[in-house]
């Protein structure tokens, strides 16, 4: 099956399809808490900050956030939309620009419970470091250039 879906990156003063994107992802924000205790100006941190439309909708989203010397990747897919692909679609846009920026490496955390995540995350190269807190898992991808 072919994707007919487009990545479009967003910066801190563009959140109208943000804002569309958290009232439709449904229990997919269960486990994608990033936005719960932080306003939209933390886009400004970010190296990358991306939708992943569907014609005009927005059904993915993903960054990476600077914060001191860790660079922070974050997904998330709406509810309804898992299983097809789009994560990878996501996780390829988000590598590439970290690989663009020749970061060293990114880290993420994930609920432990969360198998597709966290299989998906494998696929990349990123390994476990340990349980941040309970029920979250800290992984890591390091990058290496010649």
């Amino acid at each position: 099956m072919e994707l007919d879906y487009n990545i479009r990156r967003i910066n801190a003063g563009d959140t109208s399809q943000l804002d569309q994107f958290i009232l439709s992802a449904g229990s997919s924000l269960d486990t994608f808490r990033y936005f719960q205790n932080r306003p939209y100006s933390v886009l400004e941190n970010h190296l990358v900050t991306c939708l992943l439309m569907d014609e005009n909708t927005p059904v993915g989203y993903g960054h990476l956030d600077k914060d001191s010397d860790t660079v922070w990747l974050g997904i998330a897919i709406a509810e309804g939309f898992e299983g097809i692909g789009l994560g990878k679609s996501i996780m390829d846009f988000l590598v590439y620009h970290a690989k663009s920026n020749r970061l060293s490496k990114v880290k993420l955390t994930v609920d432990d419970g969360n198998i597709a995540a966290i299989s998906l995350y494998k696929k990349f190269g990123f390994v476990s470091l340990g349980t941040l807190k309970k029920h979250c898992l800290l992984m890591e991808l390091e990058f290496s250039y010649e």
